[in-house]
């Protein structure tokens, strides 16, 4: 059957289905079929978030057992050093990797319930790395390292690659893969041309750093680098990182590690809620949002710090704050800051810069995460923990007003159709 045979029979199935006066039983149960191998999908590019997860949760209760020899989860600093590097490595790969594959497989109604998914991952592995940290020191991490490589590999090979096959002019598999994702009674025709349109608009090839200055290319690249610049300079891993030291030093009278699980869990379900709510209320509101209530709960850390140093006495009748208020933080960083750049990047980024321009604004979010955790200690040194959290809310601020005069709205929109915004 050639080319011609395919498109028309795909129509022919389009308008049966049209005509036919399709119940609503019929129409969810089409839905259910395109949504569920695209969570598979999605899962199967996440997973790996999971396990980077896990090595970042286990850091902030393990982090003071690690301030000083003797090390209870390695035998010297080297060790410990290169299990953190070959972490970082893998989670690397993982962030520039998913978000571009996920943008590529889902529907515009369906991007941001699943461009959520690699955020959910990570905040899900930062809380097992949390409970997990007491009970099987050091080997967690390398758990879901294990059930992250055997999902990938048993995985349908054919889940998703509907860009690259394009790509590589293989059509015919490109339509295999659109119908394992989309169900057998969806018409891929009208999406296989617009891929086809697009790769060859975009006339994919490689690609320099001088051609990143073009504006079609430069603007989308520029707002995803301080999207995930924005992300971390929040101070969302400074304080993920010394959530226990945070929780120690404010004084309360619940156990520190307790305190981070709770933070844990409600980062957890945040995340799961804003993973609905991006595909209704939009990126653009959500990203403000959450811009305007970290703002808030970071100046109420400084100003509860401030009272510690300057008023022990009301501090301490107000112990509950600081746990309530990185509940908030948490909250609101978990629904805009913490899944919707990763979103937004998939969704940007044109299909002949995704490579390169994925790779250096992932650079960017994760030097900004070492950046901000590396000095965190130092600056609580020189402006007390009161100036860093003050600190964290200018910068905030000034995230906020990024997003409103700067980032697009995508909600709902096609590939195609964001990218039209850049030309």
């Amino acid at each position: 059957m050639d080319d011609e045979q395919h498109r028309s029979l795909d129509r022919t199935n389009e308008e049966d289905f049209v005509s036919s006066g399709s119940s609503v039983s019929r129409t969810q149960t089409e839905i259910e079929a395109m949504l569920v191998p695209q969570l598979l999908a999605a899962a199967s590019a996440t997973l790996g978030a999971m396990a980077l997860g896990a090595a970042v949760g286990w850091s902030s209760p393990a982090s003071l057992q690690l301030a000083e020899p003797p090390f209870g989860f390695g035998n010297n600093v080297l060790m410990i050093t290169v299990g953190r590097l070959l972490c970082g490595v893998g989670g690397g790969v993982t962030s520039v990797a998913a978000p571009v594959y996920i943008g590529e497989i889902a529907t515009p109604s369906q991007r941001g319930l699943l461009g959520s998914s690699f955020q959910l991952m990570l905040v899900t592995g930062m809380l097992l790395g949390y409970l997990l940290v007491h009970l099987y020191p050091g080997g967690g991490c390398q758990f879901f390292l294990d059930l992250s490589f055997n999902l990938y590999d048993s995985h349908d090979s054919c889940s998703g690659k509907s860009v690259y096959l394009v790509l590589r002019s293989d059509e015919n598999g490109a339509k295999r893969a659109l119908k394992w994702l989309r169900g057998k009674d969806y018409c891929i025709t009208t999406e296989l041309e617009e891929i086809q349109n697009s790769v060859a608009k975009q006339n994919i090839g490689s690609l320099t750093f001088r051609e990143l200055s073009k504006p079609s290319i430069l603007k989308p690249f520029t707002i995803c680098v301080f999207l995930m610049f924005f992300s971390q300079f929040t101070g969302t891993n400074a304080i993920v990182f010394n959530l226990n030291v945070i929780f120690e030093a404010s004084g309360g009278k619940m156990d520190s590690n307790t305190q981070s699980c709770i933070v844990g869990v409600v980062q957890v379900a945040a995340t799961i809620i804003s993973s609905i709510l991006s595909d209704r209320a939009g990126r653009k509101t959500l990203l403000i949002l959450s811009a305007f209530a970290m703002v808030i709960c970071l100046i109420v850390l400084g100003v509860f710090f401030y009272l510690q140093k300057n008023d022990p006495a009301l501090a301490t009748s107000i112990g509950w704050l600081p746990l309530v208020s990185l509940m908030i933080y948490v909250t609101f960083f978990s629904i805009g800051f913490g899944p919707i750049p990763w979103a937004i990047m998939g969704e940007l980024l044109p299909g002949n810069i995704k490579n390169l321009a994925s790779s250096l604004a992932s650079g960017v979010v994760w030097t900004s995460a070492f950046i901000t955790t590396f000095f965190f200690d130092i600056l609580v040194s020189k402006i007390d923990m009161h100036g860093v959290f003050w600190l964290l809310a200018s910068f905030t601020v000034v995230a906020g007003f990024f997003v409103l005069f700067v980032v697009p709205e995508t909600k709902g929109k096609s590939l195609s159709e964001i990218q039209q915004l850049f030309i």
